[in-house]
């Protein structure tokens, strides 16, 4: 971003530049999870899809729809912040030596945690029946979720979700600019894995101490599924300390690591 004030060309730029990566970010997990899914339908006794069937031409229609305005919202940060002055408030800092290795991974660890922390009561407040009928169920629309749902969000709680998580760590998360790098494509592929509609993680895994702890596609597939419980993004620390893990957690998790595939059935018998 530049120093001086800026411009309509400088504002436009910047809005291009962000939005292109987050663009980028997106399509390389869509296209890393349709092609993992394809693979792995075709290799012997591996796991079904956790819901049966693929979504229908409309679904697809309105995720790509709202994802793009959601990207475009994302990339809208930069050009805001430039056009208020506020570019040198935020957070970052040149070299990794002020702060050390250390830091520059726990930085990574700390996003992470302030924006499960911040989704966690965000998504909350969107399920509360004054809001969500106009703004988060666009997103529960989409009840079998698929690759393409990640980003599918309302304009109205894109902004929100952008302004409360995002900016709160541009501000007040002391990082170096490839930490935040970082979180961004972890944030990116995590949002991803959780609506890829299979479960990736090994049998038992939703009660081994550490996996316990880690949000799956499980989890928030059961939340499309429902519309209730498991309101975390990254770790379901939240929900088991509020209470608010879906009491079937562990039944479903079984279930979707122990069903095997129909196609890879048939490829395991041929």
């Amino acid at each position: 971003m530049p120093d001086h004030p800026p411009t309509v060309a400088d504002l436009f730029a910047a809005f291009a530049y962000f939005s292109g990566l987050s663009l980028e970010r997106y399509l390389v997990f869509v296209a890393i999870s349709f092609a993992a899914l394809w693979w792995l339908a075709r290799r012997p006794g591996w796991r079904a899809r956790i819901q049966p069937g693929a979504a229908s031409a409309q679904q697809l229609k309105r995720e790509l729809f709202l994802s793009g305005t959601a990207i475009l919202i994302g990339g809208a940060i930069a050009p805001m912040l430039m056009l208020l002055g506020l570019r040198q408030q935020l957070a970052f800092y040149r070299n990794i030596a002020d702060h050390g290795w250390f830091y520059f991974f726990f930085s990574i660890v700390l996003m992470m945690f302030v924006r499960d922390t911040l989704f966690y009561w965000f998504h909350r407040a969107m399920h509360h029946r004054s809001v969500f009928r106009f703004a988060h169920r666009s997103h529960h629309l989409s009840t079998n979720p698929n690759p393409w749902t990640s980003y599918s969000v309302h304009p109205i709680e894109s902004i929100f979700d952008t302004v409360i998580t995002f900016v709160v760590i541009l501000f007040f998360v002391p990082k170096h600019p490839l930490a935040y790098l970082i979180f961004l494509w972890l944030d990116a592929a995590v949002a991803v894995m959780g609506h890829v509609g299979i479960e990736i993680y090994p049998r038992g895994f939703s009660r081994h101490w550490l996996g316990r702890w880690l949000n799956t596609s499980t989890a928030h597939n059961a939340h499309h599924a429902t519309a209730r419980h498991n309101y975390s993004f990254y770790f379901l620390f939240w929900d088991r300390l509020m209470g608010t893990l879906d009491p079937e957690y562990d039944r479903r998790f079984d279930a979707a690591t122990e069903r095997p595939s129909p196609r890879a059935g048939v490829a395991q018998t041929a």
